[in-house]
């Protein structure tokens, strides 16, 4: 009895057993998007459930008292100052971000779990004309995440104190461009893992996924459901976005002409109008490949509404996309 007593005792929990189908990050299904693939205070190694904290309600920054530090050379100094140093430890730069399963890499007693990535830009240092041109917009794959690459330094920083905290913080998150590459779920999982106040302090996020115009049926809906989830995402947790980009890879025009309606370019276009209404923007830039801008334009062209809206082109292309292969790979 014993023996089978510690057996059952000490047997290793089994991993969640794994749908036939794996989810691609692209996809509209993808864990994180939607609350019922998330778990809070769930377990970092599984992977079908993102680990979330409970929901927490956002505090003053001046709720606690705080020494002024004046005790410190760097605090005598005016606040500008300060500013400038910690613009150059971490700050002005175009900052690839993912949160995201990792599998386990060749380093030994690698184990696969959910965690954060990021990568300086090696192309700029903000806002790039065109997508194609971003040599780091590969940085998004999992194989390339394996690769050293240039982070940002000094973030320890934020934990020396109160003022320190408060002064970098707003700095790290509101003037670098946030980057997210290819992937759907990353700005919803971006909301989910910051606290409320970091990412209502980022002012410039600069967004690409992989989007299909599908014959009529789930999976043209549940794309346009998440599609326009989006928008309320950034309307509710990115409040203080003023520079936004959003590029759309596209399978190429020839493969879908016949999904090209007047009606559902508007229903495409219309969640922008409301994201217009709600702040005074900086920019707002929707980009397109350039075999589908003249579509967009002439439809945006219709609605007055979206004046102000910037309509521009890449060169980006991906041939390889198939409708068929944008929710779903073996």
């Amino acid at each position: 009895m014993a023996p089978h007593f510690f057996n059952k005792l000490f047997r290793k929990k089994k991993a969640p057993k794994e749908p036939r189908f794996t989810l691609k990050e692209c996809s509209p299904n993808a864990i994180g998007i939607w609350d019922s693939t998330c778990e809070i205070n769930g377990d970092i190694f599984n992977r079908w459930k993102l680990p979330i904290q409970p929901e927490q309600r956002p505090r003053s920054p001046g709720a606690r008292q705080k020494s002024s530090q004046q005790q410190s050379p760097l605090f005598r100094l005016p606040a500008e100052t300060r500013r400038l140093i910690y613009l150059q430890l971490m700050g002005d730069r175009r900052v690839h971000i993912r949160y995201f399963w990792r599998k386990p890499s060749p380093k030994p007693h690698s184990e696969p779990r959910w965690r954060w990535w990021h990568a300086v830009c090696e192309h700029s240092g903000g806002f790039i004309d065109d997508h194609v041109e971003d040599i780091c917009s590969i940085s998004g794959r999992e194989g390339y995440m394996h690769i050293p690459r240039h982070k940002i330094g000094g973030v320890e920083w934020l934990r020396c104190c109160q003022i320190g905290y408060e002064e970098a913080l707003e700095v790290l998150y509101g003037t670098n461009v946030f980057v997210m590459n290819e992937a759907m779920d990353t700005p919803f999982l971006i909301s989910r893992i910051l606290a409320p106040r970091c990412a209502s302090l980022i002012t410039s996020m600069d967004i690409s996924f992989v989007v299909g115009f599908w014959v009529p049926g789930q999976a043209e809906e549940d794309w346009m459901a998440t599609y326009y989830a989006f928008f309320g995402l950034v309307e509710k947790s990115f409040r203080g976005v003023l520079r936004l980009r959003v590029l759309l890879q596209m399978p190429p025009c020839e493969a879908q002409e016949l999904f090209y309606t007047h009606e559902k370019g508007k229903v495409f276009l219309k969640p922008w109008a409301s994201l217009l209404e709600g702040r005074k923007w900086a920019r707002l830039q929707l980009c397109v490949p350039y075999n589908w801008r003249d579509w967009f334009q002439e439809i945006k062209g219709s609605m007055p509404e979206l004046a102000r809206l910037e309509l521009v082109s890449t060169s980006w292309a991906d041939h390889s996309l198939a409708p068929a292969d944008l929710a779903w790979s073996t």
